[in-house]
């Protein structure tokens, strides 16, 4: 058994992208051992955009079916990621699809549903889920425009 001063004596010297997902799984064993974390406030504290998927990965490495059974969490989610300027969510991308890579396919739907639901929205989760292009490129693209249009400010072109 792990010693909790031996734990907390270390955590000053690991490094954020080291205690991110240490972090979520934490809360992610408690949850799943039958405690009831108040997972909306330690989501909120995680949500920068360097943090939120390696937390979420910790999180979901061990409470992904508890993650699953709650409507709150995935709408608390979607809040932070809807808040997120482009660039945030440019910084975050990576992370946040190596975190959901936990789920298969039906349960990423299943996220996909109550992101719909939570915004009011119909229609088909399996559609948000399947792109003609490589994510990865969209984001590029993303960042591209977004340069351009910063050099179009800059210059008092727009």
């Amino acid at each position: 058994m792990i010693k909790v001063s031996a734990v907390t004596r270390h955590r000053h010297i690991a490094p954020t992208k080291i205690r991110c997902p240490l972090r979520g799984a934490a809360l992610g064993l408690g949850w799943a051992l039958g405690e009831l974390p108040d997972v909306e406030r330690a989501l909120r504290g995680m949500a920068a955009p360097n943090t939120l998927g390696d937390w979420l990965a910790g999180l979901f490495a061990l409470a992904r079916e508890d993650v699953l059974r709650s409507d709150h969490v995935v709408g608390v989610l979607d809040e932070l990621v809807h808040a997120m300027t482009e660039f945030d969510f440019l910084v975050a991308l990576p992370a946040l699809r190596l975190a959901f890579a936990y789920f298969p396919p039906l349960e990423r739907e299943a996220i996909a549903e109550r992101v719909l639901a939570h915004r009011g929205k119909s229609g088909s989760a399996r559609s948000l889920l399947r792109l003609d292009v490589d994510p990865l490129v969209v984001a590029e693209a993303m960042a591209l425009d977004q340069r351009v249009d910063d050099l179009l400010v800059r210059e008092g072109l727009s």
